[in-house]
């Protein structure tokens, strides 16, 4: 038996989540929390008051806190090590920091991916509150866009409260007057699924009348969404191993070298909203699907071309017009995505364990694929 007195002992994290956290990654986070060494409490989402906060710290004195809540102001935790998200970075407090996604990242991400569906206009969706790295996205996108030739329509919330039903209606409405074929970049996919019941709403088809593309890559969301939601996939895991990086440095009094630290997203995971290419050929639409899902599970271009009513070659013939590559192509183009992001910088899976996540039997596959 270890004796517990030579453990080291776990520090005390309070986290004040936003009100719309993702509940689904929890475990996940948790798990990274005690592998390094932290013990995270998680405030109520309600909490919104300097009373409220300093009531929690002295109930836990924690060694450090982390804050994903744009209500509460720094000056609540004045006295403690913490680290803001997504907020704007001021270097008045030695024992605060911020991390953020790389929204311009995020942005360029969007807008190529956008770009490559030859598109006749482009829009922005922001959340109903004012957020602000809605902002920076949206500011970002429309520069990009505008070196591209291309102007972009971004939508403005009304500022009297309507009913649901109403809000989506006027959403709808705005969509329905752009220029189409249209590509919309929604701020997160919560945004998203809010314009694709919109296009429902109007009759304007995903993605043929208009492409969706959302951020956060949640696949709940995404996929109980028809069509499902193409998604930019933000790397929580980098986050919150930069967060644990920064409050260790701040619990211990030494100042990270930057206090201010962003997270490059992981990339654009394709589903059928933006899959527009294949737009007059259901049967290579499905095939995308397919490949999509159970590309990394051992998937064969046979099987794929096993869908069409036809044979193998008029079906290899099909889809390259559609997307002008083969069946192979797709599928291995799949595998390379789910492998980049697999292997991203602060992850902790062996290389045996990445090649079978991507249907390999080894990592020199793998790295043939990376490389080849």
């Amino acid at each position: 038996m270890v004796d517990s007195a030579i453990l080291p002992a776990m520090r005390t994290i309070l986290l004040f989540p936003r009100r719309s956290a993702n509940r689904s990654k929890d475990s996940l986070l948790a798990a990274i929390d005690d592998r390094h060494g932290f013990s995270v409490k998680f405030a109520d989402v309600n909490v919104s008051t300097p009373e409220e906060v300093a009531e929690l710290l002295a109930f836990w004195h924690p060694d450090g806190c982390i804050v994903n809540n744009d209500r509460l102001p720094a000056e609540s935790f004045v006295g403690c090590p913490t680290v803001f998200h997504h907020r704007a970075y001021k270097a008045d407090n030695p024992r605060h920091a911020t991390i953020a996604f790389d929204e311009k990242a995020v942005a360029e991400t969007a807008a190529h991916h956008l770009l490559s569906l030859n598109l006749a206009s482009y829009a922005y969706v922001p959340p109903h509150t004012d957020e602000l790295w809605s902002r920076t996205r949206e500011r970002h996108f429309v520069h990009i866009l505008g070196l591209n030739g291309y102007g972009v329509a971004s939508y403005v919330h009304p500022r009297t409260r309507l009913s649901a039903p109403k809000q989506l209606a006027r959403l709808a409405d705005w969509l329905a007057n752009l220029p189409r074929p249209l590509g919309v970049f929604a701020a997160n996919d919560t945004v998203a699924a809010t314009v694709i019941a919109a296009c429902d709403h109007r009759r304007l088809a995903v993605p043929q009348d208009v492409a969706v593309l959302g951020v956060d890559d949640n696949e709940a969301t995404c996929e109980a969404l028809r069509p499902t939601l193409s998604s930019i996939a933000t790397d929580v895991v980098a986050m919150r191993d930069e967060d644990h990086r920064l409050l260790e440095r701040l619990i211990a009094e030494e100042p990270p070298a930057c206090r201010h630290v962003t997270v490059k997203p992981l990339g654009v995971v394709r589903r059928a909203s933006t899959l527009r290419a294949a737009k007059n050929d259901p049967a290579v639409l499905a095939a995308c699907e397919l490949i999509r899902q159970k590309a990394c599970e051992g998937l064969k271009a046979r099987d794929v071309a096993a869908m069409f009513p036809c044979g193998r070659r008029m079906a290899e013939i099909r889809f390259r017009a559609a997307l002008g590559h083969s069946i192979l192509d797709e599928i291995r183009a799949v595998r390379r995505r789910r492998a980049q992001m697999a292997m991203q910088p602060f992850r902790t899976q062996l290389r045996d364990e990445v090649a079978a996540l991507c249907g390999y039997s080894s990592w020199s596959s793998v790295h043939r694929l990376l490389n080849g």
